[in-house]
C-alpha cells in the first residue's frame, strides 16, 4: 500500500456514517411509496357497470380528504346525494366522469341514481380516519410491499456488510502462495 492508497483510505466511523444515512434515505423513500395512494388520491366508484343497475362498489369507506370519482360505463344514469350537494344530477351517458370535492367531514353520504333508485341502485361513501383500512378487508399497505421493503432492506445491508468487508480488509487475495 502506498501513500495515495492511505490518503484514499476510508474510516470505520465514516463508512458507518455514511451507511446509516444511506439505510434512513432508503428506508423513508420505501416508506413514501408504500404510503402513496391513501388519502388524497382519488377513490372510483363505477356507475352501471356493464348495464347493471349498481354503483360498483355500493359501500365505499375513505379517509377524510380524499375525493371520489364516478366513472359512467353504461348510460341513463346520475348520482344524487340524500344530503348535500356534492353529487351530479343530470343524467349523464357511458364515457362520462365527474369527481367529487375531497370529502372533509367523517359520517356516512349516502346517494343514490334518481331513475333506478326503485331498482336498488343506492351507494353509500363512509368518510372516517384511517380511511378503508378501518372499515374495509383491503389493507392500507398490501402484503406484497411489504415483503419487498423487508427484501430490499436485507440485501441494502448485505451489500454494505460487504462493502465494509473489503474496504477494511481489502479484495486482493492473490497473494504469494509460499
Amino acid at each position: 500500500m502506498d501513500d495515495t492508497d492511505a490518503d484514499s483510505s476510508v474510516s470505520r466511523r465514516g463508512f458507518l456514517r455514511t451507511a446509516a444515512g444511506t439505510a434512513a434515505v432508503a428506508g423513508a423513500s420505501g416508506t413514501a411509496a408504500a404510503q402513496e395512494g391513501g388519502g388524497g388520491s382519488a377513490k372510483e366508484v363505477t356507475v352501471g357497470p356493464g348495464g347493471a343497475l349498481t354503483f360498483e362498489p355500493a359501500e365505499l369507506t375513505v379517509a377524510p380528504g380524499t375525493p371520489v370519482k364516478f366513472v359512467w360505463d353504461s348510460s341513463g344514469h346520475n348520482v344524487n346525494p340524500s344530503e348535500g350537494d356534492w353529487g351530479h344530477q343530470p343524467i349523464e351517458d357511458q364515457g362520462f366522469s365527474f369527481t367529487t370535492s375531497p370529502f372533509q367531514e367523517t359520517g356516512t353520504n349516502e346517494y343514490v341514481c334518481t331513475p333506478h333508485e326503485s331498482a336498488g341502485m343506492v351507494g353509500s361513501i363512509t368518510v372516517q380516519e384511517g380511511g378503508a383500512s378501518s372499515g374495509s378487508s383491503e389493507p392500507p399497505i398490501p402484503g406484497f410491499a411489504k415483503s419487498i421493503g423487508v427484501a430490499a432492506t436485507s440485501l441494502l445491508f448485505s451489500t454494505l456488510g460487504l462493502a465494509y468487508f473489503f474496504m477494511r480488509y481489502g479484495g486482493d487475495f492473490e497473494g504469494d502462495a509460499e
